[in-house]
């Protein structure tokens, strides 16, 4: 009874803060001389909107000292029971627990130490990561350029123009190549990248609302 009575508080707190935030970005848009404005329902939803949202920073803080004090425990289990991968989870926390140390006695992440960290490791570790990724796509688009039937004979041919088009090579092959490659990226190509953001867009908005409505309760798992 007591976990029943807690799904259902969960879900009244969820729906309620959501229909507040959402209610004010509509009647955010009011007129400042509008009667609703004047009657001080715009400022009361408005002021209860920004409660929330202050909340959710608040409770994001505490979610993120939650998140490392989770991880921190993760790792230090698997150091004590030496797992595979242990070796791993000690240079974790080593690096951790030093960027930790160095960040509070040096002031903040703008000091010259955490500078140092961020321009001499962390800038290298992402451009090494950055190009084995470029390696792993070249490798994925060869795959992919393998002719298998008519839909990827086009596929193909429309990557070949593109990828001519875009270098300036191509307009020593021919010269109308840059031409065809810019209908192709305006045209076709930013036609099904605006289909896929209104299905994105829609498919949000579909769960957003069986949020709202307490079909859907991820908050209570």
């Amino acid at each position: 009874m007591a976990i029943r009575l807690s799904r259902i508080l969960t879900t009244v707190v969820a729906i309620s803060a959501g229909l507040f935030v959402l209610v004010d970005l509509f009647v955010s848009r009011w007129p400042a001389g509008s009667a609703l404005s004047q009657s001080g329902l715009k400022q009361a939803i408005g002021g209860i909107s920004s409660l929330f949202v202050s909340w959710v920073a608040v409770i994001l803080a505490f979610a993120l000292f939650l998140g490392f004090f989770n991880v921190f425990s993760v790792h230090v289990n698997r150091i004590r029971t030496q797992k595979p991968g242990a070796i791993y989870s000690l240079v974790l926390l080593v690096t951790l627990s030093a960027t930790l140390v160095i960040g509070f006695w040096s002031n903040g992440p703008d000091s010259v130490e955490s500078l140092f960290i961020f321009n001499h490791i962390l800038l290298p570790l992402e451009a090494t990561f950055f190009a084995l990724l470029a390696i792993f796509i070249v490798t994925a688009a060869f795959r992919a350029f393998r002719i298998r039937n008519v839909e990827t004979f086009f596929f193909v041919l429309f990557a070949i123009i593109v990828l001519l088009g875009q270098i300036p090579l191509g307009i020593y092959l021919w010269p109308d190549l840059p031409i065809i490659k810019d209908w192709i990226l305006n045209v076709p190509a930013l036609a099904g990248i605006r289909g896929i953001m209104l299905g994105v867009a829609l498919g949000t908005i579909a769960t957003g609302l069986r949020i709202l409505m307490g079909a859907d309760r991820p908050y209570t798992d």
